[in-house]
């Protein structure tokens, strides 16, 4: 799955009507919500920046949830901001998060939820570098990422990714660009062998698509409650102490 990846026109239409109920995105806003609200509340109702916002679903969380001072979303793609505003949300600006268009040391949080590993990041520590000068001294910056290489599969190539992470690599960018890390963790971790399983098999039988598609689908809603409540259960562990495996990657970091 991805949050924000760009996307062919169909898959924002799925994304902006599916990540309000889909257990990967419910799940994986309980895991940043524990995090972002142990480690810096005061920061999340502050200004906020969401770097590769999407469809807005994650911006629409944060509004309801916490009523930032100021929250501004930025994308590369026209078609993904469209449903943004259809949200509500008119703060956007169309850029690349390699080039943002924001003073140094802006923002008390700027987040970016799957964006860095897109083959248009054309180069993530320079993604990193940018991130690392809107946001203030001492502010925070949250990131999820995919996870793994060996789970790269179709889903990948739908949304044009072109990296996948682990986490020592991810640590030592966050150290190289100015942040120290305060907690990195994998998540989907009780989901863990069967994408990976899924992803082999995939890889080995790839079917008759004439192009690759994502894995982006509503499950039957118990299967769907279900999975969503293993990660809000992952949620509680990751605040304690790191998950050891997983197909995504959550970093909290702050820049000193």
């Amino acid at each position: 799955m991805s949050h924000c990846a760009v996307m062919k026109d169909s898959e924002y239409h799925k994304l902006y009507r599916l990540e309000d109920r889909h257990w990967w995105y419910v799940g994986h806003y309980h895991i940043y919500a524990k995090l972002l609200e142990l480690h810096c509340p005061a920061e999340v109702r502050g200004k906020v920046l969401d770097a590769g916002c999407g469809t807005g679903g994650f911006m629409n969380y944060l509004r309801e949830r916490y009523d930032p001072q100021r929250l501004v979303g930025v994308d590369i793609s026209e078609e993904a901001l469209g449903f943004c505003a259809r949200r509500g949300l008119k703060d956007t600006r169309l850029c690349s998060v390699e080039e943002l268009p924001f003073g140094e040391g802006y923002f008390d949080l700027v987040i970016s939820l799957d964006v860095l590993y897109h083959a248009r990041v054309l180069d993530d520590i320079d993604a990193l570098r940018e991130l690392a000068r809107v946001t203030k001294k001492g502010g925070y910056l949250l990131l999820n990422l995919p996870a793994f290489p060996i789970l790269r599969g179709r889903h990948d190539v739908a949304v044009e990714g072109a990296r996948r992470y682990r986490k020592r690599e991810v640590e030592e960018k966050l150290k190289k660009t100015g942040f120290t890390p305060i907690r990195i963790s994998y998540s989907n971790f009780f989901l863990f062998p069967v994408m990976l399983l899924y992803r082999l098999w995939s890889r080995w039988f790839p079917g008759d698509e004439a192009e690759p598609v994502s894995d982006l689908s509503l499950p039957p809603q118990r299967i769907n409650q279900a999975l969503s409540w293993l990660l809000r259960l992952e949620s509680k562990m990751i605040v304690r102490f790191p998950l050891p495996w997983g197909g995504s990657l959550t970093a909290l970091a702050r820049k000193l």
